[in-house]
């Protein structure tokens, strides 16, 4: 399958406005996460590796779903930040100690002795959350951190997708403040049709 050619980054509007401002990818410690297949999973391969810290981003390189919104980005502060994948790679091949790559997702019944290597298991998760058609990033030290940051140019981004539970006039007003951030706000800044989309309503309607 050919690789998209975006990366989709679900969050929050505060962890959003932080990344402008800052122009700065964090990368976090997986304990905090939800899942805890995967958090448990990350922390064995760490203590295998005898590694000091092993932290993580997550994005998907798949369409938009109601799953990524639910999941990643519910409530009226959610957003999706788009990514062009090519030269957010190449900027991370530079990093050390960086590794990223798509997630493989296995069903139990597959995991047999021997079946997951090493060096594979940061990517790999269970079958349920396929969906999701998660990128990973992660990077491993020695050195004990509670985070990594990485500097990015913000032409990387290219389109900003607030959440359509975000009131009409809310959005407005967060819409002016983030044009401040792209040369060409008007193409960059939506709001999603995920929940309302007036093209697909209109299509069942008597004309």
């Amino acid at each position: 399958m050919k690789p998209s050619m975006h990366l989709n980054r679900y969050t929050t509007l505060p962890v959003l406005l932080d990344m402008l401002k800052r122009k700065k990818l964090v990368l976090l410690d997986p304990a905090t996460w939800e899942d805890r297949n995967d958090s448990e999973i990350m922390l064995e391969y760490r203590n295998r590796k005898k590694l000091k810290s092993l932290l993580a981003l997550c994005f998907s390189h798949g369409s938009e779903t109601i799953h990524h919104w639910k999941t990643f980005a519910d409530g009226i502060s959610g957003c999706c930040i788009e990514f062009d994948r090519k030269p957010l790679i190449r900027h991370l091949r530079a990093l050390t100690g960086v590794r990223y790559r798509s997630v493989t997702y296995r069903k139990i019944k597959d995991l047999t002795a021997g079946a997951i290597r090493l060096h594979d298991m940061p990517f790999t998760k269970r079958w349920p959350y396929r969906c999701e058609e998660e990128f990973r990033i992660i990077w491993e030290s020695d050195i004990e951190k509670p985070y990594y940051e990485i500097d990015f140019d913000l032409k990387l981004i290219k389109k900003i997708t607030i959440s359509q539970r975000m009131p009409k006039q809310v959005y407005s007003t967060i819409r002016k403040h983030l044009k401040t951030a792209f040369a060409n706000p008007e193409q960059r800044i939506n709001r999603s049709t995920l929940y309302e989309n007036q093209t697909w309503i209109d299509k069942f309607r008597k004309t």
